[in-house]
């Protein structure tokens, strides 16, 4: 009984601390984030800093995940979560054409990402 009594405070503790990270999940601060590190992004290309453009493009990639689950759980929003998907592969390409030293075909498709984000979404499902 004790064994079960504690598998079940686990599996509560656990079940809790999911529930709270989804509720503090906060969208709009997300999309802040996101254009800060598309602007962020440009300028580190820019500047062929490598390490800098590596990094903001693979959290705009978390990001965009995040988006994506968003606009599943909302329902109704098919389009939304393809463009999420999509500019989760752009960052993705981001970071492959800067390993390989390509700034400028990287910096094409952080700008095709950050224009195709801006005309997508904001104009359907902005304000929320």
């Amino acid at each position: 009984m004790s064994k079960t009594i504690n598998l079940f405070g686990i599996v509560l503790i656990l079940a809790t601390g999911i529930a709270y990270a989804e509720a503090a999940f906060d969208f709009e601060e997300l999309m802040e984030t996101i254009d800060t590190n598309s602007r962020n992004l440009q300028g580190s290309l820019s500047g062929k800093d490598a390490a800098t453009s590596i990094d903001l493009a693979k959290k705009m990639q978390s990001d965009f995940k995040l988006v994506e689950g968003f606009f599943e759980k909302r329902g109704n929003a098919a389009d939304a979560v393809t463009d999420a998907k999509k500019y989760e592969d752009l960052a993705a390409e981001v970071v492959k054409f800067v390993e390989a030293n390509d700034f400028d075909t990287a910096s094409s498709k952080a700008l095709e990402l950050t224009k195709n984000c801006d005309n997508a979404c904001h104009d359907s499902y902005k304000p929320l």
